[in-house]
């Protein structure tokens, strides 16, 4: 297994912590036990916590007032220059309210996938990818920590029952320097497209599962929504702090019935921390209402709301905590977009006779 796909499973779901020799070695033992390149995914494809940890020097309008930071590239390799950025602004209205009402937003649309048929997603991402200081297993070097911003279009096929194998198309987009950080030249690797199977392996705990026939089993009222986000091991800095990143996991990637996706939105709103923007926009430059905390990595998570639809567009953070971030405060370093989710019959490129094989890892 080499960097990249390393890299690849960091980035798909991507965790704050630094990418450290003890972790890279684990993701080797994961994929070469898969046989195929694995998608931070999900069955387990590999779908950790999604704590935006997380990505980029975008230029966005979500506050009042701008400030100017070191961040983007000048065209130089190694080099930034100095780009806009601006605080996120709390809106008075309760996160409760917005949250109501994207509850009501969702009851009107349902996909109903098959058991045996595929949940379609496709999305725009943009990731922070970490590299942590340590020396480098192949060449015996000393490297120090390093930051970019890893871009991508993305579509995902899942199965919606959990048990078929999927895949993944990944169109590589150029990368951005982390805000405050040099863009590294291992940044340049990844180019062009390229589909990946995604094997499912049945190992998932059940409170983690993500696809459709998991997710319609879960609660549709508020409090045992509540009481699902609270359940088992999520790992993160606190139990809050997990239970929003396991939201955004239900609603990332995936396809939420929507008894239970209401019931979702009401329980986001009970989390403590929890509290509202009045401007965010997403990967795709949609703009909307920001529902979400600040977690102790000292990066603002936001779920994006479209302010008449309430139709979930995206997610973003945002530095709020120059010290915990190691970014400057008000840098945009995650943003992603949910552009399609659809059904589908079939997933490109996955192997139907290896469904459910041994060998996962």
């Amino acid at each position: 297994m080499n960097d990249d796909e390393i890299r690849l499973v960091a980035a798909i779901r991507p965790e704050a912590p630094a990418y450290d020799e003890q972790a890279r070695q684990a993701a080797r033992r994961g994929l070469a036990a898969a046989a195929a390149p694995r998608a931070r995914g999900w069955t387990p494809r590999w779908r950790g916590p999604y704590a935006m940890a997380l990505a980029g020097a975008l230029a966005v309008a979500v506050g009042a007032t701008a400030i100017t930071l070191a961040g983007a590239r000048d065209g130089s390799r190694g080099a930034v220059q100095e780009v806009v950025v601006t605080m996120p602004e709390i809106a008075a209205v309760s996160a409760s309210e917005v949250l109501d009402k994207a509850a009501r937003a969702a009851a009107r649309t349902d996909l109903a996938p098959r058991d045996d048929q595929f949940v379609k997603v496709e999305s725009e991402t943009m990731y922070g990818s970490f590299g942590g200081t340590g020396t480098n297993a192949e060449t015996g070097e000393t490297e120090g920590e390093t930051r970019y911003l890893y871009r991508t279009k993305r579509v995902i096929w899942l199965s919606a029952d959990g048990t078929r194998n999927g895949s993944l198309r990944i169109e590589y987009l150029e990368p951005r320097a982390y805000p405050g950080w040099p863009i590294p030249e291992r940044a340049y690797e990844q180019t062009g497209v390229e589909t990946l199977p995604l094997v499912s392996c049945g190992k998932t705990p059940e409170y983690a599962r993500t696809d459709h026939a998991a997710l319609s089993r879960l609660p549709t009222d508020a409090d045992g929504m509540r009481a699902h986000l609270y359940t088992g091991d999520r790992g993160g800095n606190s139990r809050d702090e997990a239970a929003f990143t396991a939201a955004g996991d239900m609603l990332r990637e995936t396809y939420m019935p929507p008894a239970q996706r209401a019931a979702l939105f009401k329980a986001v709103g009970t989390i403590p921390g929890v509290d509202v923007t009045k401007r965010a926009e997403d990967a795709a430059g949609r703009v909307g209402i920001g529902v979400g905390r600040v977690g102790v990595d000292g990066v603002r998570q936001d779920l994006i709301f479209d302010a008449k639809t309430y139709e979930l567009l995206g997610e973003r953070g945002i530095v709020v905590d120059e010290k915990a971030a190691k970014s400057p405060k008000g840098s945009l370093v995650a943003s992603t977009a949910q552009l399609s989710v659809t059904v589908a019959d079939e997933a490109p490129g996955a192997n139907p006779e290896n469904d459910k094989a041994d060998g996962c890892g």
